[in-house]
């Protein structure tokens, strides 16, 4: 049997990551990711900042799809408010480019990397080590692990077979469905949110602007909200109102945790990552930022606890340390936001939206907007205070 420093389950940005930063350290890792190609197929909107995406890599043009300057919030009625972010501020990927580059720099830097291998079960922590049980194209196999990283998704069955709580209520875990629309009318630059709770109640729909005039339309039906329906029926009849005559080129259907995270995200010899350690952030449901960081940060820690001598869970403190500083403290945070924002009624969004409309472009913000939605829950706005905007 063979044995690595570090196994990682998911070959997603946070899975990646991992096996990049620990391999470019010295460590032997190998990642395993259960679909036969890195990056497909594409389960998010596909959305980065600027700041967030350069701490990592620097934009390529073959992986990004469009540039983003602004982006309009849509009250139920069709009244926009826009937010100016500056000149390519954020970034609109195609995930299968992006995904697999990280991936690539990971085997350059020694990883070895395998698709269609599912990960099917896994021991306990013994003697320093767990062993990762594995179908390769139908063949069982098993390999050794000092350490174990977690990254395969929001549908992780890692971090379960290591006994940690992953389940979210219905009440937070989004039901989401998109589609790729082509021959579709939009402002190329600007990503559109839309609150209403006609077509996605307890979350909301979205446009992100791809290349030409195709964009991903997508949105997010919080799970107690659904009444029998399904996000994707949701979905057709937002786009069938909205953009009638569009022709969809993909559709995808999953679920988004929106948490805040899960409570413990470490055990002897294992670490759970981005999705799979619901990391995303509740309110929007972006992800791949703080899988990003995620990853990094397992990748740092396993070096270090290995070179302690073994990884077990005190060893693996500094990854919760760290990832509760840079991403689960702040989501905590937002979580309580979308809970103080997600009962506000249609008017009331209309409303909002007239008020700050009439404003100079200038004076709009993203805390502004807050404020005047949490207007009636005055002990949240202490929350948004320290929640970086």
């Amino acid at each position: 049997m063979e044995t690595f420093d570090m196994v990682v389950i998911g070959g997603g940005p946070a899975g990646s990551m991992a096996a990049l930063t620990a391999a470019e350290r010295g460590l032997s890792v190998l990642l395993v990711e259960r679909d036969h190609v890195i990056g497909s197929p594409v389960r998010c909107a596909e959305g980065v900042d600027d700041k967030g995406l350069r701490e990592f890599f620097e934009p390529r043009r073959e992986w990004i799809a469009s540039e983003i300057d602004a982006y309009h919030i849509i009250a139920p009625d069709g009244t926009a408010v826009t937010i100016d972010t500056g000149p390519a501020s954020g970034y609109i990927l195609e995930r299968l480019v992006f995904d697999r580059m990280i991936a690539e720099k990971a085997a350059e830097a020694g990883a070895c990397i395998t698709t269609g291998v599912e990960a099917t079960g896994m021991s306990g922590f013994e003697n320093g080590m767990r062993i990762v049980r594995m179908l390769d194209h139908g063949r069982p196999m098993e390999v050794g692990a000092r350490v174990v990283v977690a990254a395969d998704g929001v549908e992780s069955r890692a971090a379960r077979w290591a006994r940690l709580a992953t389940h979210a209520s219905l009440h937070d875990m989004l039901s989401c469905a998109q589609m790729t629309l082509a021959g579709i009318d939009f402002e190329p630059r600007a990503f559109r949110m839309y609150f209403t709770n006609r077509f996605a109640p307890g979350g909301y729909a979205w446009l992100f602007p791809k290349r030409g005039k195709t964009a991903n339309v997508g949105l997010g039906v919080a799970g107690d909200r659904l009444a029998g329906r399904t996000a994707l029926s949701f979905l057709e009849d937002f786009v069938s109102t909205l953009f009638p005559g569009a022709s969809a080129v993909s559709r995808l259907v999953g679920g988004t945790p929106c948490t805040g995270g899960i409570k413990k995200i470490v055990a002897d010899g294992l670490m759970v990552c981005g999705d799979a350690a619901h990391m995303l952030n509740p309110l929007t449901g972006g992800g791949i930022i703080p899988a990003l960081i995620a990853g990094r940060l397992a990748g740092e820690t396993a070096f270090e606890a290995l070179a302690k001598g073994h990884a077990n869970e005190r060893t693996l403190a500094t990854y919760v340390k760290q990832a509760t500083g840079r991403i689960l403290s702040q989501n905590r945070r937002f979580y309580q936001l979308k809970e103080g924002i997600i009962d506000i009624p249609d008017d009331r969004y209309n409303e909002m939206a007239h008020e700050l409309s009439a404003l100079p472009r200038d004076k709009v913000t993203p805390a502004r907007i807050f404020r005047a939605a949490l207007i009636h829950r005055p002990q949240l706005l202490f929350v948004l205070a320290k929640v970086a905007l």
